[in-house]
């Protein structure tokens, strides 16, 4: 995780025990962070990552979160990766 002023670039390949502490992170901070960006290139090892931005963008709707409005994924071991998100 990297602050870029406003912003918050993260990785996908995070183990469970990043994503918690990712979570544990980032709930106190949410009013204060205007974007979080994905780094492209990285493989997805947890839809628990998923369920979490998904989260943040639900508690606070102005959130702006590009990798969940993408949709998609490519990660080396699994191809490309499609999901819906509806909010």
């Amino acid at each position: 995780m990297e602050f870029n002023g406003d912003a918050l670039m993260i990785d996908t390949d995070m183990s469970m025990e990043e994503i918690i502490k990712f979570e544990e992170f980032i709930r106190p901070r949410i009013d204060f962070i205007e974007t979080i960006e994905v780094e492209e290139g990285c493989a997805l090892k947890s839809s628990a990552l998923l369920s979490i931005l998904v989260s943040l963008k639900k508690t606070r709707p102005k959130l702006q979160i590009p990798f969940l409005e993408k949709g998609l994924s490519i990660a080396p071991a699994y191809g490309t990766i499609h999901w819906i998100y509806h909010d």
